[in-house]
Protein backbone atom coordinates (compact mmCIF):
# COMPACT_ATOMS: atom_id res chain seq x y z
CA UNK A 1 0.00 0.00 0.00
CA UNK A 2 1.07 3.52 -0.84
CA UNK A 3 1.21 6.17 1.84
CA UNK A 4 2.28 9.54 2.10
CA UNK A 5 2.55 12.06 0.17
CA UNK A 6 3.12 9.90 -2.79
CA UNK A 7 -0.57 8.80 -2.69
CA UNK A 8 -3.12 9.64 -5.24
CA UNK A 9 -5.69 10.01 -2.04
CA UNK A 10 -6.83 13.87 -2.12
CA UNK A 11 -8.19 15.41 1.23
CA UNK A 12 -9.41 19.12 2.03
CA UNK A 13 -7.12 21.25 4.46
CA UNK A 14 -9.20 20.49 7.56
CA UNK A 15 -9.00 17.08 7.22
CA UNK A 16 -6.77 14.67 8.79
CA UNK A 17 -4.20 13.88 5.81
CA UNK A 18 -2.86 10.23 5.16
CA UNK A 19 0.49 11.45 6.52
CA UNK A 20 -0.85 11.59 10.07
CA UNK A 21 -2.84 8.77 10.07
CA UNK A 22 -0.09 6.28 9.03
CA UNK A 23 2.92 8.09 12.05
CA UNK A 24 5.84 6.18 11.79
CA UNK A 25 9.28 6.85 14.51
CA UNK A 26 6.52 9.25 16.66
CA UNK A 27 8.39 8.94 19.89
CA UNK A 28 5.91 9.54 23.23
CA UNK A 29 6.76 13.58 24.32
CA UNK A 30 8.88 13.82 27.32
CA UNK A 31 6.16 15.84 29.30
CA UNK A 32 8.34 16.62 32.66
CA UNK A 33 10.96 18.29 30.09
CA UNK A 34 8.41 20.39 28.49
CA UNK A 35 6.71 21.14 31.75
CA UNK A 36 10.27 22.46 32.49
CA UNK A 37 10.66 24.26 29.48
CA UNK A 38 7.08 25.60 29.78
CA UNK A 39 8.32 27.43 33.55
CA UNK A 40 11.29 28.49 32.11
CA UNK A 41 9.79 30.17 28.81
CA UNK A 42 6.75 31.92 31.52
CA UNK A 43 10.09 33.59 33.96
CA UNK A 44 11.32 34.99 30.85
CA UNK A 45 8.11 36.11 29.20
CA UNK A 46 5.42 36.24 32.05
CA UNK A 47 2.48 36.78 29.66
CA UNK A 48 2.97 33.39 29.16
CA UNK A 49 1.29 32.23 32.23
CA UNK A 50 -2.08 33.03 30.79
CA UNK A 51 -1.34 30.61 27.79
CA UNK A 52 -2.07 27.18 28.34
CA UNK A 53 -0.04 24.29 26.09
CA UNK A 54 -2.98 22.74 23.38
CA UNK A 55 -0.60 20.49 22.08
CA UNK A 56 2.68 18.36 22.24
CA UNK A 57 4.97 16.28 20.39
CA UNK A 58 8.17 15.08 20.06
CA UNK A 59 10.20 13.87 16.84
CA UNK A 60 13.57 12.31 16.03
CA UNK A 61 16.52 14.42 14.74
CA UNK A 62 18.00 13.26 11.49
CA UNK A 63 22.15 13.05 11.54
CA UNK A 64 25.02 11.69 9.48
CA UNK A 65 27.73 10.81 10.74
CA UNK A 66 29.91 13.94 10.11
CA UNK A 67 27.23 16.26 11.19
CA UNK A 68 26.78 17.90 7.92
CA UNK A 69 23.28 17.68 5.88
CA UNK A 70 23.46 15.26 2.91
CA UNK A 71 22.15 17.90 0.00
CA UNK A 72 22.40 16.65 -3.59
CA UNK A 73 21.09 14.31 -6.25
CA UNK A 74 21.56 11.05 -5.36
CA UNK A 75 23.22 9.15 -8.16
CA UNK A 76 21.50 5.63 -8.01
CA UNK A 77 18.13 7.69 -8.50
CA UNK A 78 18.54 10.01 -11.35
CA UNK A 79 16.37 13.45 -10.84
CA UNK A 80 15.69 12.54 -6.82
CA UNK A 81 17.06 15.30 -4.79
CA UNK A 82 18.07 14.26 -1.33
CA UNK A 83 17.95 17.30 1.58
CA UNK A 84 18.52 14.99 4.67
CA UNK A 85 20.39 14.61 8.17
CA UNK A 86 20.66 18.17 9.44
CA UNK A 87 20.98 17.31 13.11
CA UNK A 88 18.72 19.69 14.66
CA UNK A 89 20.10 22.53 12.75
CA UNK A 90 17.14 22.48 9.98
CA UNK A 91 15.61 25.86 11.48
CA UNK A 92 19.20 28.31 11.10
CA UNK A 93 20.39 26.34 8.21
CA UNK A 94 17.26 26.00 6.35
CA UNK A 95 16.87 28.89 4.39
CA UNK A 96 20.59 28.50 2.88
CA UNK A 97 20.00 24.73 2.45
CA UNK A 98 16.75 25.90 0.32
CA UNK A 99 18.36 28.10 -1.59
CA UNK A 100 21.67 25.92 -2.34
CA UNK A 101 18.37 23.05 -3.35
CA UNK A 102 16.43 25.24 -5.17
CA UNK A 103 19.84 25.63 -7.57
CA UNK A 104 20.58 22.43 -8.02
CA UNK A 105 16.71 21.92 -8.68
CA UNK A 106 16.79 24.72 -11.38
CA UNK A 107 20.62 23.98 -12.61
CA UNK A 108 21.87 27.20 -11.95
CA UNK A 109 25.31 28.31 -10.46
CA UNK A 110 24.58 27.55 -6.74
CA UNK A 111 24.90 30.08 -3.77
CA UNK A 112 27.59 27.89 -2.21
CA UNK A 113 30.03 24.89 -3.49
CA UNK A 114 27.77 21.68 -3.34
CA UNK A 115 30.68 19.27 -3.31
CA UNK A 116 31.34 18.98 0.37
CA UNK A 117 27.35 18.26 1.02
CA UNK A 118 27.10 15.86 -1.98
CA UNK A 119 25.06 12.57 -0.51
CA UNK A 120 27.69 10.04 -2.17
CA UNK A 121 30.49 11.17 0.45
CA UNK A 122 28.40 9.00 3.32
CA UNK A 123 29.58 6.12 0.78
CA UNK A 124 33.05 5.88 2.29
CA UNK A 125 32.72 8.12 5.54
CA UNK A 126 32.75 6.78 9.01
CA UNK A 127 31.16 7.62 12.42
CA UNK A 128 32.66 10.22 14.28
CA UNK A 129 35.17 11.38 11.26
CA UNK A 130 35.23 15.40 10.92
CA UNK A 131 33.80 16.86 7.46
CA UNK A 132 36.16 17.49 4.92
CA UNK A 133 35.58 21.44 5.01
Amino acid sequence: MRQGHESFVKWALDETTPMELNRTLNPRPDMRQIRLTHQRACELLPELRRVAISNVWAGYIDSTPDGVPAIGEVGAIPGFILAAGFSGHGFGIGPGAGHLIADIIAGTAPIVDPHPYRPERLKTGAWGKVAEF
